[in-house]
């Protein structure tokens, strides 16, 4: 069984028709016909004709609800200033050539090439994309941040005209630098576990990943900090201890938290623990009221517990959502 045949399914789940995709002459082509308008139904047959294939692809744009932003180079430093105008995502791929793709949520981005021409990037709001991990001859795309699962949360790109001034950046304090000190690190951290769960073989793959996304940081950490963060990351792993990776079933709730929410508020409690479970290795999860009859609960009940792990400072809502069934409400953890 080919690619194709194994990865479809897994992005029709998450609503995404997938087609065959072939290199011809140097040319990325696809094997069907009105691929851009082709539908999950219509995708999953061609997972029977064409098993053999391994590479796929998808139509990006208002179909697949996906912008991308491709960086045509391999210099990870115009990814990073890529990332900081456009601002940050937890989905990013890598080329074949070792060209960058980071994932936005669609809003209405056409297909612009090189709409800075003194920059090596285009943005991909039509048209279609060879999808990780479609193997070529040259070599395989893959996810180099995140996973499948980061597509139901993925930010919307954000205007070059509301990037945060470089100048304004250099002009922070050293006070201002210090107190985001923090941040940074328990940032970093968290990106190198899911990373390294996911997507790593060696405490040399957590490094590389980890250097990249320091570049993100403005100012970036020193080095022995990136450094430090990445073994940390992987020693957990190895240990077995990496509660990002599907495979680790620990949750962990603080004892202040256990002794006070327990005692006050069992459900929020509880929900906190079944969101630890299911979302422990996201920053962000989408918590619509479905959740309700997923877990047997009435909703009021659900509701109640939900705005308790609010206040309590738990999680916090980034988006509330209601324009329709596709727009359910989105969160975060409160300290991310």
């Amino acid at each position: 069984m080919g690619i194709f045949a194994q990865w479809q399914p897994r992005y029709a789940e998450r609503g995404i028709a997938t087609f065959p995709v072939e290199i011809t002459d140097g040319r990325k082509k696809p094997l069907v016909a009105q691929y851009l308008k082709m539908g999950v139904r219509a995708s999953n047959q061609l997972a029977l004709r064409f098993g053999g294939a391994d590479m796929l692809g998808f139509a990006v744009g208002a179909r697949s609800r996906i912008t991308i932003l491709d960086v045509d180079t391999a210099d990870e430093r115009v990814l990073a200033d890529a990332l900081r105008e456009h601002g940050p995502t937890p989905l990013i791929a890598k080329s074949v050539s070792g060209h960058f793709h980071a994932y936005y949520r669609h809003n209405g981005e056409g297909r612009k090439i090189r709409p800075n021409p003194k920059q090596p990037i285009d943005i991909l709001g039509g048209g279609f994309t060879v999808a990780p991990p479609s193997q070529s001859i040259n070599g395989r795309y893959q996810f180099i941040e995140g996973d499948l699962d980061d597509i139901a949360s993925l930010p919307v790109m954000r205007a070059p005209a509301l990037s945060p001034e470089p100048r304004k950046l250099k002009e922070a304090s050293d006070k201002e630098q210090g107190r985001d000190v923090g941040t940074r690190n328990d940032s970093l951290w968290r990106a190198c576990m899911r990373h390294a769960a996911l997507n790593c073989q060696t405490g040399g793959d957590v490094l590389a990943f980890a250097r990249i996304r320091n570049l993100e940081f403005s100012p970036p950490l020193e080095e022995s900090e990136v450094a430090s963060i990445a073994a940390s990351a992987w020693r957990y792993t190895e240990e077995g201890k990496n509660w990002f990776h599907p495979a680790c079933r620990v949750v962990t709730i603080d004892k202040d938290t256990t002794e006070h929410m327990a005692a006050t508020d069992p459900n929020a409690y509880a929900l906190l623990a079944l969101l630890k479970s299911w979302h422990g290795g996201r920053d962000e999860f989408v918590l619509a009221k479905e959740c309700a009859a997923k877990i047997g609960w009435t909703l009021p009940a659900f509701k109640k517990a939900r705005d308790h792990l609010e206040a309590a400072h738990e999680i916090r809502c980034i988006h509330r959502g209601g324009r329709g069934p596709k727009d359910p409400p989105k969160y975060r953890w409160a300290s991310i």
